[in-house]
Formats: structure tokens, C-alpha cells, sequence
């Protein structure tokens, strides 16, 4: 079990890191070819959305031949990705390259957390999907910084194609990994595989994501906007990237430390929990203009906006203890909540024009507080 944990966490490490360092080609790409902004932004779209339109194909299709494959599979999508962007000769063939590898990240995630929530039982689940999200932001941080360096010392084409290289290499190794199936508690597991009508029907699923959708409303889009209120709060410019990091770090820790949380006090209750302080701390950020208040509130906001992913996940994957077939209900929810984190953007931006970015940010504290309504009837009805 160990064993395959540490590989799962590797391949999560890789395609967070690779997504996150596949918009730092955009620039030099956009140079190079003379592509407009409206393109370069298309072809950051293209690559989301994914997310949403794969979650119930790549999850459904785990059920058939078994999410480790998936997962193993994933990485020649990102290896193909990265060749065909190495050897692209126009916009046009830019836009296949992008697709192919955001078909590789775009199946990945709402498979691996099945596999993970299922390796482990209630007592220590929490604690490993907290380490395995943490990992996640490792990648971004880590592989990201690394592909940016290397960009500059051998160009973007080079570096693409030597990922592609290194992809290939690493996806073979993987399969021949993957004639072992994963072993993950089988014969505890029922023998009828859930439906997609069950899980519109299990009540403990459908509060579980309605508090998941909330959470993502109210947190999804706040660091797209942090850096818009900090400059309105007078905060100088040159802090604003030591302000964005302190929340990276934040979300790291919270992750870890809500996911370990979780194991002792149970879910909903670190849940409403974090929610609460959530709301708190984005109301204490959008009206502070004391620096040392502003920074500390970055970094506290950051362990409760992506802490509660782990947390939320064991919530989801209680909702189907020892189930067959977990991965339609984790490609389920990963649509509902892709729904609503594509949706947060535009709602955040709406409401700041409207009423002010302060007032949209007190409508975010809003969302999070609602969020713990689903969960309240959640911790009531189990």
C-alpha cells in the first residue's frame, strides 16, 4: 500500500508541476509568433476546462480498467503535449498541443483522489490526503521555478521537448509498473457499482459537494483578486509578491494540517470550523491597512482557503465507504465544484465592479459561511 501511495504522490507532484509550468511557455511563445493576448488567453482556457469535461469520462472509464492506468496513462498525454508544443511551427498547432496535455491534467485529479481515499481507512485518511494536495503545491512551486530556468538557458522549444523526453521516459516506467494492480481493499468493497441516479439520491454526497461548491466560490478566486485589493488598500507594490507567497504557503500548511485535523476531530467539524475563520480573516484582510495585520491575515486566509480540500474530499469519500466504483462520485463532484470555480472569477469580478472589490470580498466570507450549512446537515443526518 505504501508503495503504491508513494507513486500516486510522485505523479501528483509531476502534473501539478508540469500544468503550472506549461503557462510560463506562454510568454515566449506569444513573442515568438505574435499571438494576441485574447489567443494566448483561449489556449489558458482551453487547458481549464478540460478539468470540467473530462472529470466524468476519465472517472467513469477508472471504474472499467482501473484507475492506476488512468493515472499511468495521464503522463503520455503530458509527454505528447510538451512535443507537439516543442515542434510547433503556428498558433494552430499550438492549440493541439495545449488540448493533449490538458487532457492528461484534466483526467488526473478526480482519479487520484479516489485511489488515495480508498488506500486508506477513516482513522488516516485525512492525514494522506492532506500530504498528497501538499504535494501538489510543491510541484507548482518547485518544477515551475526549474522549467522557468531552464527556459532562459536553452529557450522555450528545447525545454519543451526535453520535458516531452523526460515524460516518456518516466510514463514507460510506469508501465511496467502498472502490470501490479493496485490493491485497495477489495473485499471490502460491495459488489454493485454505484450509479450516477444513486449518487444524486445519497443525501450525505450531495451536502458534501453543495458545501464543496460554496467553499470554491468563496475561496477559488480570492488570489486572483488579493493583489487588486492589497494595491486599493494602499499596500505598496513591491510587497505584493511577498504577500502572494505568504498565502502559497499558507495554503501548503493548511493542507497538512487540516488534513491531520480531520483524523481527530472528524470532518465536519474542522470543516464549519475553517469556514468560519475564513469568513473571518477575509473581512480583517479587506479592511486592514496595517502592513504586519495585512501579511499574517494572508498567511492564516491561505491554511483555510486550500486547507479544506483534504477535508472536504474525506467528506466525499464517507459519503461512499468500501463502494465500487468511488471514482464516478469523486468525477461527479469534480464537475459540480469545476463548475463553481470557473464561475468564481466572474462572480468576484461582477461583484467588485457592482459594489466595490471590499464589498465583493465580504459577499466571498458570505459564500464561506453558507458553505457550512450543507455540512451542518451533514454532521446531523450521519
Amino acid at each position: 500500500m505504501k508503495k503504491e501511495a508513494v507513486q500516486i504522490n510522485i505523479l501528483h507532484i509531476l502534473n501539478d508541476g508540469f500544468k503550472a509550468s506549461l503557462v510560463l511557455f506562454l510568454p515566449s511563445i506569444a513573442k515568438e509568433f505574435a499571438i494576441s493576448l485574447t489567443k494566448i488567453g483561449f489556449l489558458g482556457s482551453a487547458v481549464n476546462s478540460l478539468d470540467i469535461i473530462l472529470a466524468l469520462p476519465a472517472s467513469h472509464l477508472a471504474t472499467k480498467i482501473g484507475g492506476k492506468k488512468i493515472l499511468f496513462g495521464t503522463v503520455f498525454f503530458w509527454a505528447g503535449g510538451f512535443l507537439l508544443l516543442g515542434i510547433a511551427q503556428n498558433y494552430l498547432f499550438i492549440i493541439p498541443a495545449f488540448i493533449v496535455a490538458g487532457i492528461g491534467f484534466g483526467a488526473f485529479h478526480p482519479v487520484a483522489f479516489a485511489l488515495v481515499s480508498r488506500m486508506f481507512e477513516k482513522g488516516t485518511r485525512g492525514k494522506q490526503l492532506g500530504n498528497f494536495t501538499a504535494l501538489g503545491d510543491l510541484g507548482r512551486v518547485g518544477l515551475a521555478s526549474l522549467v522557468t530556468i531552464i527556459i532562459v538557458y536553452v529557450g522555450w522549444r528545447n525545454t519543451s521537448i526535453l520535458i516531452s523526453f523526460l515524460l516518456f521516459l518516466i510514463g514507460f516506467y510506469f508501465l511496467y509498473l502498472s502490470k501490479k494492480e493496485l490493491p485497495i481493499l477489495e473485499e471490502k468493497e460491495s459488489s454493485e457499482v454505484i450509479s450516477y441516479k444513486n449518487m444524486m439520491k445519497n443525501k450525505n454526497f450531495m451536502l458534501s459537494s453543495l458545501s464543496f461548491c460554496m467553499d470554491s466560490l468563496a475561496s477559488s478566486s480570492l488570489f486572483v483578486f488579493i493583489p487588486f485589493l492589497l494595491l486599493q488598500r494602499h499596500v505598496p507594490y513591491i510587497f505584493l509578491g511577498a504577500l502572494t507567497s505568504t498565502f502559497f504557503i499558507g495554503n501548503m500548511f493548511g493542507k497538512v494540517l487540516l488534513g491531520r485535523l480531520v483524523d481527530i476531530f472528524g470532518n465536519t467539524n474542522v470543516f464549519i470550523i475553517s469556514e468560519i475563520f475564513m469568513a473571518i480573516f477575509i473581512i480583517i484582510l479587506s479592511n486592514s491597512t496595517w502592513l504586519p495585520l495585512i501579511i499574517f491575515s494572508s498567511v492564516i486566509l491561505g491554511v483555510f482557503t486550500k486547507g479544506t480540500v483534504p477535508v472536504l474530499t474525506t467528506m466525499v469519500s464517507e459519503s461512499f465507504e468500501h463502494q465500487k466504483g468511488i471514482e464516478k462520485a469523486f468525477g461527479l463532484n469534480a464537475l459540480f465544484v469545476g463548475v463553481a470555480s470557473t464561475s468564481a472569477p466572474f462572480l468576484l469580478g461582477f461583484l467588485s465592479d457592482k459594489f466595490g472589490i471590499i464589498t465583493a470580498f465580504h459577499f466571498s466570507a458570505g459564500f464561506a459561511l453558507i458553505a457550512t450549512i450543507p455540512a451542518l446537515l451533514l454532521r446531523k443526518h450521519s
